[in-house]
């Protein structure tokens, strides 16, 4: 929808808001023919990307956190409206990708090689842009998870055409008025940046599958994920998918503080969010205590319209989110689980809820991404470990306990790509590597770690003979 510098506005698509479930605007579906001609424009724009200085690439970076910051409070509400977030949550989004930009901005001037003697000569190597950067993105981080596709991406020097989910589109709307004020400012030609709005299944399709694409970098399900891998061809991917995250509580950890860090890691962005607590596995002896509390502390949480201050859960993305979600929980009941807490559902809102489960009950096994808590009784640590690698996932996993050798123990034994000890495995900051195994993920995101990821190594070797 705004292709080299051009704003393409039909009303093709309409965008709800997920909590009061009114219309709060409409966007243009790019047609495949349409998504082609955009890439090859930005494609045409690589070598402007690639020879723009490190200094103004910086310059870029950090007038787009600068405009960020000036509309703050704009964005945040956009976010609420558009993804059914809680205001709070929102703001603290806005914060991150702030901070995602400016810290791309000081990797935009770290972009370094080495040098490896030899015989007679020298070996010099750099990092140059992978070329053009494919970018799919969620709906339920719709500015952060862009912010670490987009910011990297201008760092190393690509070209971009990004693709923000239909469902939560209008934070990349925002932010893309903001990027063409930055690259006009810069007298930068806008074709290095094009938004590209419509369904996956169009658009995304044609990114995956297009030779223009150099690299496709795509937050979503694993099933979107694995078909990427299929399709792409001799393309990079970059894929940050799905997890269903264990917490492992042992007898000797803190309860308390894990009993907060558990109901904060599942309850966020009500449950919308890949490294949510998927499934606590609690030792036996302090299982009963544990449930107690985090009823308990469930039991505060507030749940009502996104743009009030002091909600805590919002809505899901969309009513039917809300009824597959439902149906999950009636199969989990079906299968012997317990709801302890909650259960309830109300058009795209389902209640904060906490259920009982065994290891084989379906809620043990999926990423359910909604407000649900399955938590399992476990009899030891090693019992608990099994059934932690005992999925599919290998996104992030919590660990909570006081033994130093156990927690060593445990973080070399867990197949995942993180490990946070005496933490949830919601546990993020921007700066760290992010990414899973198994079909959690390939590669990794964080912004030095997408520097590497979105540039090649160039090894050029002197000789003075």
């Amino acid at each position: 929808m705004f292709i080299n510098g051009e704003w393409i506005l039909r009303d093709d698509l309409k965008v709800v808001n997920p909590y009061s479930l009114e219309t709060i605007g409409y966007i243009t579906s790019l047609s495949r023919e349409e998504t082609r001609e955009a890439i090859k424009i930005a494609e045409e724009h690589k070598s402007v990307m690639k020879n723009l200085s490190p200094s103004t690439k910086y310059g870029i970076l950090m007038k787009i956190a600068s405009e960020i910051q000036k509309n703050k409070e704009k964005m945040a509400k956009i976010i609420s409206i558009d993804a059914g977030k809680p205001i709070r949550q929102s703001i603290i989004e806005v914060d991150r990708t702030i901070g995602t930009f400016k810290l791309a901005a000081f990797y935009a001037k770290e972009l370094k090689g080495e040098t490896i003697p030899l015989e007679n000569g020298i070996i010099l190597t750099k990092r140059e842009p992978v070329g053009l950067v494919g970018a799919i993105a969620p709906f339920n981080y719709p500015l952060s998870t862009v912010a670490h596709k987009i910011a990297p991406a201008i760092a190393t020097g690509n070209s971009l055409v990004l693709h923000p989910s239909a469902k939560a589109p209008m934070a990349s709307i925002e932010l893309t008025k903001i990027i063409e004020k930055v690259l006009k400012n810069k007298n930068i030609p806008l074709g290095v940046f094009n938004l590209l709005t419509g369904m996956g299944d169009v658009v995304g399709d044609e990114i995956v599958k297009n030779d223009r694409i150099n690299m496709v970098s795509f937050t979503g399900s694993v099933e979107v994920g694995e078909s990427i891998t299929k399709n792409a061809g001799f393309k990079r991917i970059l894929l940050e998918l799905g997890g269903n995250n264990p917490m492992i509580i042992l007898k000797d950890g803190d309860i308390k503080k894990a009993v907060k860090s558990c109901v904060k890691g599942k309850f966020l962005n009500s449950g919308q969010v890949c490294i949510s607590v998927g499934r606590v596995l609690v030792e036996e002896d302090v299982a009963d205590e544990f449930i107690s509390e985090v009823i308990n502390e469930t039991a505060k949480l507030k749940v009502g319209n996104p743009l009030d201050n002091d909600t805590d859960i919002g809505a899901l993305i969309t009513p039917e989110s809300a009824e597959r979600v439902e149906n999950l929980i009636k199969q989990s009941v079906e299968e012997g689980g317990r709801i302890l807490y909650g259960g309830k559902k109300e058009k795209s809102v389902i209640y904060p809820t906490v259920m009982e489960v065994n290891p084989d009950n379906i809620l043990s096994k999926i990423e359910i991404f909604a407000p649900v808590l399955p938590i399992i009784r476990v009899k030891n640590m090693d019992e608990a470990l099994y059934h932690a690698n005992n999925t599919k996932y290998g996104l992030q996993a919590g660990v909570f306990t006081n033994d130093i050798n156990k927690a060593f123990k445990i973080a070399d034994s867990l197949e995942y790509g993180g490990v946070l000890i005496n933490n949830s495995p919601t546990f993020r900051r921007d700066n760290i590597p992010f990414g899973g195994t198994k079909r959690s993920g390939i590669g990794r995101e964080g912004i030095k770690y997408a520097v590497e990821e979105m540039s090649e190594i160039k090894t050029i070797v002197i000789n003075n003979r």
